[in-house]
């Protein structure tokens, strides 16, 4: 700590566009202006960078690892390589928090400068579901059952010597603590996800933006903000458009992401006829904009944690649609600012979509009840102040005299 101020490392598996991306970009932005440095350290660089950059918080990119735990000498090699980068952007930085984000085998190389560096570590959960997946395992299925309980026994273990465990919402610290009882309770703390409002419902982007995209002035838009996997639940969105495009035939969903699933989504659209209502944009740069664009947003999610593009696009003013996962209910309340229905429920899902395209009024009521929620509860500054609260708690007045 130099002269008072924490220097805080935010460590991320790689800067794609993404919502615990988004997270570590609003959290280290409002961190600075908190009073508290900030530096991003990632696996793999990606369009985010700049923006951190441009914000004036210097960002690092680490070694790549080479070999997976199949080839066990070449593995640990990595593993020293990386923990002597780390310690080295440790001294350059001066760091006194090291936060780590959707790391997790390598949550526990970090965990291990805790003792040589005396810094303080928190592990960040930012999903309800957080264990060792299959597709997190492309090849060597057969070591999925062994590695998911390798993954279990280490987190439960290594959670003890971690500083504090934050959950990105209160079902999310509830799922961690029905997973790892042993862990004591007040070592978890829940600190919602936020986004800076200021960024969100700037009208004036909408027209230019529905020309650039080919949209015509009568034409309903709906967004869905998320990564291409079948976490999100595209597949339910695609099977209640069949049944909404018979009473709303010039809807136009906008679709901003990319991943695994693209390629086969893309053919299920064509395969449903629906290639005319669908537009397939990638990853955006420009999500504000596209949530002014759009009249309604939808999320059709199988499992959550707090999702940010929620959050996003009710800051925007927009009427949201949401599967009841994790989250979710936290952030939304069913009838005020938007409608939940049951996660992978194709006909609940077309349903809500017919009421709200319906009744634009009732869009509009619901759009502006999300907004001052957002701005209410889930404040980027709100969630930079509680992370700080939180940081500076670990630290007595003698730790902070003996490093100014």
């Amino acid at each position: 700590m130099k002269n008072g101020r924490l220097c805080v490392m935010q460590i991320i598996s790689n800067l794609e566009i993404g919502g615990a991306q988004e997270v570590v970009r609003t959290l280290a932005e409002n961190l600075e202006q908190a009073g508290c440095s900030s530096v991003v350290v990632t696996f793999k660089d990606g369009a985010l960078r700049a923006e951190i950059e441009r914000l004036g918080i210097p960002v690092e990119i680490l070694p790549a690892r080479e070999h997976g735990i199949t080839a066990l000498p070449g593995f640990l090699l990595d593993l020293l390589r990386i923990r002597r980068a780390l310690l080295g952007l440790l001294e350059k930085y001066s760091v006194d928090i090291v936060q780590t984000h959707l790391l997790r085998s390598l949550d526990f190389l970090v965990l291990s400068l805790r003792w040589q560096a005396r810094v303080r570590i928190f592990w960040t959960f930012h999903n309800a579901r957080f264990e060792l997946r299959e597709e997190h395992l492309a090849r060597h299925k057969w070591l999925f059952k062994p590695k998911r309980w390798g993954y279990h026994s280490l987190y439960s273990l290594g959670a003890r010597g971690v500083n504090r465990l934050i959950a990105v919402s209160e079902e999310v610290r509830a799922s961690i603590m029905q997973s790892m009882p042993a862990i004591p309770q007040q070592k978890i703390i829940a600190i919602s996800n936020s986004v800076d409002v200021r960024r969100y419902g700037k009208r004036q982007e909408r027209a230019s933006l529905r020309r650039e995209l080919g949209l015509e002035p009568f034409d309903q838009v709906a967004v869905v903000v998320a990564t291409f996997k079948a976490q999100k639940g595209h597949r339910f969105l695609l099977e209640a458009l069949l049944e909404v495009i018979e009473s709303f035939p010039h809807l136009k969903v906008l679709l901003a992401g990319d991943g695994e699933l693209r390629t086969a989504l893309q053919a299920r659209t064509r395969e449903l006829r629906l290639e005319n209502h669908m537009l397939f944009l990638g990853n955006r740069g420009d999500v504000p904009a596209l949530l002014a664009a759009s009249d309604l947003f939808i999320l059709p999610s199988l499992w959550e944690g707090l999702p940010m593009a929620l959050i996003e696009a009710m800051a925007s003013g927009l009427p949201v649609i949401a599967t009841q996962v994790s989250g979710t209910s936290q952030v939304m309340f069913h009838g005020e600012t938007g409608l939940l229905v049951k996660p992978g429920d194709s006909a609940a899902l077309a349903q809500a979509i017919r009421q709200l395209l319906s009744d634009p009024g009732l869009a509009a009521q619901m759009g502006q009840a999300a907004r001052r929620r957002v701005e209410l509860h889930f404040g980027a500054r709100k969630q930079a102040q509680e992370h700080l609260d939180l940081f500076t708690s670990e630290f007595s007045p003698l730790d902070a005299g003996a490093t100014s």
